[in-house]
């Protein structure tokens, strides 16, 4: 049997880690991958989203400022109180003036009866930026100018040193999303977009004119260009005239891009607008095409390996695949399968095969005796967010059941229906598993105190951008020292144990009581968080910060949320937090990220994102925000609930 170096190395590492207190763990001998598979009433959950339910809402703009002086013009709506933030490249004390709709010329930072101004950080994680926030009460329509001289320091002059943010209380928002999974380098892909009222019982109904949109796109090398939105019917956008917007864009190089959705016009009630809407995707190197039907062959006593043949890929690359397994002579899918899986060599001229395996028994559990087929087949990259290619049908050849399985099954679903075959963990001189405590996207360090925490260990991999999947195995290599631990992780940190726990066998699957809980988390975007996008093109614009995560946006988070299914959403017991809520004051998390989160949110992530659909919800509390220097404390330093964490947790 031939073994991927990548699978020898972490066997290798499983065998002959030794802990600080001695033990040795070996795992003996088993695929790293777990190989799922459910019923036929977990489909619905399994499929592909739809890529214009999980788009991007926004309040408001964010115009960047360019080196020297600049006018900035900015129309300001009548509804509520008025925001500006301003975010410096480097932290720069920028020259402000301002002039109010009706041309009075004043200083914004001469606090007055109506502006308020803070001085505080725009960001996720570590990976923040200076801001300095000016907030009005009581404006008047029309145009609001800001005149800003910047430090000249030999860039073009055309070079961009910050960005200007503005919001308002409006109900006018811009709907904007990117209308395909399947973003992959010379493919084209359609950027959509359209105006509406957040106030009004028919979110479709009239917002006024549209008088311009287009959009911005950075690609993963930096370059910059422009495409124009059109309402024409032509451009991915629905009908022509029926106030929804399209661009098209063919992506020339694989990796993050960021782009950026401006639409400016007039409200029903003749006031000005200008809405911005920021996305991050990643864009993949080339798809995955189906050809032919699949190979089988039995592979134990229960199993049977699928081979897909298809080409595009390239031996040695890790996907996810999926697929319901239906009769041939029915509408009616029995189950379904799917996983983490390497790519292997196939037989053709580019032909590659995608293993798959499926567990005979939800064949005996379904009483089909004709043949049977693949339906509704996809393969996407490692982390779950680009779909690489898909097949509506793949015929299977006939599957042999032994008849010593049908006389000895009687319906039962269990673990090794859903998982495959549990690897045999060897522990010598095993003194207990361990609670590890996990921190989250581009964190400096552990968030959590430890002297709250019994019998933990660290997990400790300081201000990086990593992937789910990447994330997933940092931890399932740290924890290999171990003979089994549970988590308690802080925001992404909770997503990527969760990824961990389904896809690949770990000290997670070996975690024992007197606790119940497997992984808990505080925090975690698992719907994800709209900052990842203008944070990604904050970070690209200044050349800090630790980059973009489509995994955090909202579209990336539901294209990885349909791998996930029900048995692995239920071992997560998770916790929402926001901001104390009291009558006297404007209340924020962080001034700096409110503008582009709804209520209630924790600075970073909305409570509404931060929910996971199946798992154990814990209750939402108040008074705790994402992280350390926002208004109300850390969320990870409530003392009450990392008590009850710790209590309950599985090691």
């Amino acid at each position: 049997m031939r073994i991927s170096m990548k699978v020898f190395l972490c066997l290798l590492v499983a065998a002959f880690a030794v802990t600080a207190f001695g033990q040795k763990t070996r795992t003996l001998p088993a695929s790293e991958f777990k190989q799922l598979g459910g019923g036929a009433d977990e489909i619905d959950s399994m499929r592909q989203p739809n890529p214009a339910e999980n788009g991007l809402s926004s309040k408001a703009s964010m115009i960047p400022i360019r080196e020297g002086f600049q006018s900035i013009e900015i129309p300001v709506e009548t509804a509520g109180n008025f925001q500006v933030m301003i975010i410096a490249r480097n932290g720069e004390a920028f020259d402000v003036k301002a002039v109010l709709p009706g041309g009075e010329q004043f200083n914004p930072r001469l606090e007055s009866a109506f502006i308020e101004r803070v001085e505080t950080s725009y960001g996720l994680g570590d990976a923040t930026y200076p801001a300095e926030v000016f907030r009005f009460a009581g404006l008047g329509a029309g145009i609001l100018r800001f005149n800003i001289e910047t430090p000249k320091d030999g860039l073009a002059g055309e070079a961009t040193v910050g960005y200007l943010v503005a919001s308002s209380d409006s109900p006018y928002r811009l709907y904007s999303f990117i209308n395909t999974n399947e973003t992959i380098r010379g493919r084209q892909i359609g950027v959509v977009a359209r105006m509406f009222d957040v106030s009004a019982k028919d979110l479709r109904a009239s917002t006024g004119t549209v008088a311009r949109s287009d959009v911005e796109i950075r690609t993963p090398s930096g370059s910059i260009s422009r495409i124009p939105m059109f309402d024409d019917g032509a451009h991915a956008d629905g009908l022509a005239g029926d106030g929804t917007f399209g661009g098209l864009f063919t992506p020339g190089e694989p990796g993050q891009y960021i782009l950026q959705v401006a639409t400016r016009g007039r409200t029903a009630i003749g006031e000005d607008f200008v809405r911005t809407g920021e996305h991050v995707i990643s864009v993949a190197e080339s798809g995955a095409a189906f050809s032919g039907d699949a190979y089988v062959r039995q592979s134990d006593e229960t199993r049977f390996r699928l081979d897909l043949p298809v080409s595009g890929l390239r031996a040695g690359q890790r996907v996810i695949a999926y697929a319901e397994v239906s009769g041939r002579d029915s509408e009616t899918p029995v189950a379904w399968i799917g996983g983490m899986t390497t790519v292997e060599k196939g037989f053709g001229y580019r032909q590659v095969n995608v293993p798959l395996s499926i567990d005979a028994r939800w064949l005996v559990r379904s009483g089909g005796k004709g043949g049977f087929e693949l339906r509704n087949v996809r393969i996407e990259d490692a982390d779950g967010t680009v779909t690489l290619g898909t097949s509506g049908r793949i015929i299977l050849p006939e599957i042999k059941i032994p008849e010593s399985l049908k006389a000895n099954y009687f319906g039962e679903v269990n673990e090794e229906m859903r998982v495959g075959k549990r690897p045999v963990r060897i522990v010598d001189d095993a003194v207990g598993g361990k609670l590890m405590l996990i921190h989250g996207y581009c964190s400096g360090g552990n968030t959590f105190p430890t002297s709250q925490f019994s019998n933990n260990i660290v997990f400790n991999d300081p201000n990086q951008n990593r992937t789910h999947d990447q994330f997933a195995n940092l931890i399932k290599n740290f924890g290999a020292a171990y003979p089994s631990f549970g988590a308690v992780a802080h925001s992404q940190g909770g997503a990527a144990t969760l990824h961990l726990y389904t896809y690949y066998w770990s000290g997670l699957d070996y975690a024992t009581g007197p606790g119940t809980r497997l992984i808990q988390s505080v925090g975690t975007p698992y719907q994800g968080t709209a900052l990842a996008g203008n944070l990604a093109l904050l970070g690209q614009i200044f050349g800090a910060g630790c980059g973009s995560n489509s995994n955090l946006s909202y579209s990336g988070a539901a294209s990885w949320l349909a791998g996930i299914p029900s048995w692995a959403r239920a071992k997560v017991f998770y916790h929402t937090t926001s901001f104390k809520d009291v009558w006297w004051r404007y209340d924020y998390c962080n001034f700096a990220t409110d503008p582009f989160l709804s209520d209630p949110d924790d600075g970073v992530v909305e409570k509404a994102y931060g929910q996971l659909s199946g798992a154990n919800n814990l209750g939402h509390k108040t008074g705790w925000c994402h992280t350390s220097g926002m208004r109300d404390p850390a969320q990870t330093g409530d003392s009450s609930r990392n008590s009850n964490m710790n209590s309950n947790a599985m090691r």
